[in-house]
């Protein structure tokens, strides 16, 4: 079952009017939940492309409901109490409603250790935002006997320093998808160290599997779109967003895990054992 965050308003009083999507155009993603949301929503969206740094957030009112697409969409927002649902965000305040980005950490550790089963010790490197899945992750590390070796840091360039060192006695690499740390540099140094130390990469999305990855959990885009447009209908009919934080409903249809196939050959991965548990070789 997949939870939606508590609001701390309740929106029933005055349903909104207006649907806004807010999202960075020509991100391929990005166009499959919009897509979706389209598919899905019985009133035709408004849609804010963002272009270029904001100095400012775009303000929206109470008459408007505001579809964030991706991290940058969702920090770039400011809306009224009960008025926003994000998607594909990785970080998101506890008064907005939506999808989650990534399932839990445990569904990925299981992957890992069923690709390298003498997988024992994996670093971590994630930033202030990610405490929360940090925590739930070295929890369900315990469960599964493996240590995580974790070094929180405030940006990417850091991050990459933070590999460094951590690097020299694990097994695997865990990038979570903290929008903060994992940059394209601190993505492309930990692909150089699985290629020269044989270190596989775990990472946050199916995109950077096919970037290179060995392998990552999360939901389609398509699907978010898909509960983004659910939630929609049921605010725009006067629901309270209260009442839609408390229905823990089945919105997504299920985690997505995949495996870059020829990485996984290069390393050794049991490809047989990760397709049993339901991974995508790709």
């Amino acid at each position: 079952m997949i939870a939606v965050a508590a609001p701390c308003g309740d929106a029933r009083a005055t349903a909104p009017t207006e649907v806004v999507l807010v999202m960075r155009a020509g991100v391929m993603a990005y166009e499959e939940v919009a897509e979706a949301f389209r598919e899905g929503c019985r009133v035709r969206a408004r849609v804010v492309n963002l272009a270029g740094p904001r100095a400012a957030p775009l303000r929206f009112g109470a008459s408007q409901l505001v579809i964030t697409v991706g991290q940058e969409a969702s920090d770039a927002v400011h809306t009224a109490p009960g008025r926003q649902i994000a998607t594909l965000a990785f970080h998101v305040p506890d008064a907005v409603l939506g999808p989650r980005a990534a399932p839990a950490p445990e569904l990925l550790l299981r992957l890992l250790v069923t690709a390298r089963p003498k997988t024992k010790v994996v670093g971590v490197v994630y930033g202030p935002r990610s405490r929360e899945t940090w925590a739930a992750a070295r929890e369900a590390a315990q469960r599964l006997s493996i240590e995580l070796r974790g070094v929180e840091v405030a940006d990417g360039p850091a991050g990459v320093r933070a590999l460094r060192g951590l690097v020299d006695g694990v097994q695997a690499l865990w990038l979570p998808g903290d929008t903060d740390v994992l940059t394209p540099q601190l993505f492309q140094y930990a692909l150089r160290l699985q290629i020269e130390r044989g270190v596989p990469v775990a990472a946050a999305t199916r995109q950077q599997v096919h970037s290179g990855a060995l392998l990552a959990v999360d939901f389609s885009a398509y699907a978010a779109g898909s509960s983004a447009a659910d939630l929609a209908n049921r605010l725009l009919d006067g629901g309270s967003t209260r009442e839609l934080a408390s229905d823990r409903l089945d919105l997504m249809s299920g985690a997505r895990m995949t495996v870059n196939g020829d990485v996984a050959r290069r390393l050794g991965a049991d490809l047989a054992a990760l397709e049993r548990l339901g991974a995508r070789v790709e």
